[in-house]
């Protein structure tokens, strides 16, 4: 719920007293742990450890029942939470039915206050191929994992309805189902549009570098769809919603972020981020960079570090030069909402760059005042500083080589790609500054701009032959 007041939401804890089918109802984000879940017929669940709230209408959490770990699942007796439970039998039956691993229902009664209470055996072993891919352990041996998985579910005539990693879990030699409230029986087993609009939604989770190589695997893990004609442009339709979902999400109060929005500010900042130096930032970002320490004092922008609840950050002021800057900006979205946009489609799309924490806009009414732009200090050397004096390594080489694979597949094209808006780290090339950066749908204008940016980024080594020649060396043709 998005707070209208002059002051950001302070994350407080609930009152000691609650239950927690009164903190649900309440609309807490997190519920306080460890506490008790009294059941209709007596029992008790000893719940330890939230895993995920929806505000007024479930909790998912960790328990202890009959001397077993369980995952609880908790749904306020709403249509929606009736529903939910309905999908959540359904889904399980589906897979049961199929031979499909899924872990093991439990239990299935309501609590004392006459809510939905359903408990899963709790896999303390497994690990989801979410986290496996994120690590970066196993690769493409990850992704076949789940490309086999929704082939199995679609020859046993089941489609998950969001079949992302993190909804597949691994343990041992085998792969489990788990949010069956998003499994559902469909009536053939024939290949056909459902078949590859879901297969088409799989593959759309992963960024577009990825893409080739997994559709290349098809005959080997999903046969069915190997050569299918219209599976290229789902996937592309699959991307182009997920991308646009993603964005929009991230702009408005949900699960990840916080919003803030007045008349004369509108505020964005991830949850995961928040503490007390983050709400002073929101209500007095000039305050801190007054006293930050300076790394950037330009016409156009001023840019200093910080340390936000004891962790480092940049705070990015884009400046009005004048009144008719001003005019020029006033109706449209400030710098600091550019940087973070496309610092969550970067992320999106595959390519490093430093953590989005927060955007502020000043307002007033429609006009946009100024902006400021926080991301976590990266603490690694620009390009412009590393090779002024050495040269890139082989390493180093093929990593630009990705860098700008990933943003020709991306179609992003970055706009100022100055050598001190690279950042070298240990596990690639970081992009800043993204206040000129966009995406270019249309193959021409995506091949001429990435040309103008293949140019710049060469022009940083015109006084260095060696590196310049190191560099051109990566880029292939078209």
């Amino acid at each position: 719920m998005t707070n209208n007041q002059d002051e950001p939401p302070a994350f407080g804890e609930p009152p000691q007293a609650m239950t927690v089918v009164e903190q649900l109802q309440q609309g807490c984000r997190e519920i306080k742990m460890p506490a008790r879940l009294n059941l209709a017929g007596g029992e008790t669940l000893e719940c330890a450890e939230t895993l995920r709230v929806l505000p007024g209408k479930r909790a998912v959490m960790k328990a202890r029942w009959r001397e077993r770990t369980v995952l609880v699942k908790l749904m306020l007796d709403t249509p929606s939470g009736r529903r939910n439970v309905r999908r959540e039998l359904s889904g399980y039956r589906a897979l049961k039915a199929a031979n499909i691993a899924t872990p093991e229902l439990l239990l299935t009664t309501r609590c004392k206050e006459g809510h939905h209470v359903l408990g899963f055996a709790f896999m303390q072993q497994a690990r989801r191929l979410g986290d496996r891919w994120r690590s970066g352990d196993g690769g493409l041996e990850t992704a076949a994992a789940g490309l086999g998985m929704i082939a199995l579910l679609h020859r046993n005539a089941c489609r998950h309805t969001d079949p992302h990693f993190d909804n597949f879990l691994l343990a041992g030699e085998r792969i489990y189902v788990v949010d069956v409230a998003s499994v559902e029986r469909r009536p053939n087993t024939e290949y056909g549009r459902w078949q590859r609009n879901n297969l088409a939604f799989f593959l759309a989770q992963f960024r577009p570098l990825w893409r080739k190589p997994l559709m290349d695997s098809l005959p080997e893990h999903y046969p069915g769809a190997a050569g299918d004609p219209r599976l290229e442009k789902a996937v592309a339709r699959a991307w182009r919603r997920r991308k646009s979902k993603s964005l929009k999400k991230c702009v408005r109060e949900c699960g990840d972020f916080s919003t803030r929005k007045t008349r004369r500010r509108f505020a964005v900042w991830s949850r995961a981020r928040h503490g007390a130096d983050l709400d002073s930032f929101v209500r007095d970002p000039d305050a801190w960079i007054a006293k930050g320490r300076l790394l950037k004092d330009g016409n156009s922008a001023t840019v200093v570090g910080a340390q936000l609840d004891g962790r480092p950050v940049v705070i990015k002021r884009n400046n009005i030069k004048n009144a008719g800057h001003w005019l020029s900006r006033c109706l449209r979205p400030t710098r600091g909402y550019v940087n973070w946009r496309n610092a969550h489609l970067l992320i999106l799309s595959g390519i490093a760059t430093p953590e989005p924490i927060a955007f502020v806009e000043k307002r007033r009414g429609p006009f946009r005042l100024g902006g400021y732009y926080v991301c976590a200090w990266c603490g690694f050397p620009s390009a412009a500083d590393k090779y002024r004096s050495e040269q890139p390594s082989e390493q180093e080489l093929k990593r630009f080589e990705e860098l700008f694979a990933g943003l020709r597949s991306a179609k992003i094209v970055h706009g100022d790609l100055k050598a001190s808006n690279l950042l070298v780290t240990d596990n690639g090339i970081s992009l800043i500054d993204l206040d000129s950066m966009k995406e270019m749908p249309r193959r021409s204008n995506c091949q001429r701009f990435a040309a103008k940016d293949r140019r710049r980024f060469l022009e940083n080594w015109k006084n260095k032959p060696a590196q310049r020649e190191l560099f051109a060396g990566i880029f292939s043709e078209g």
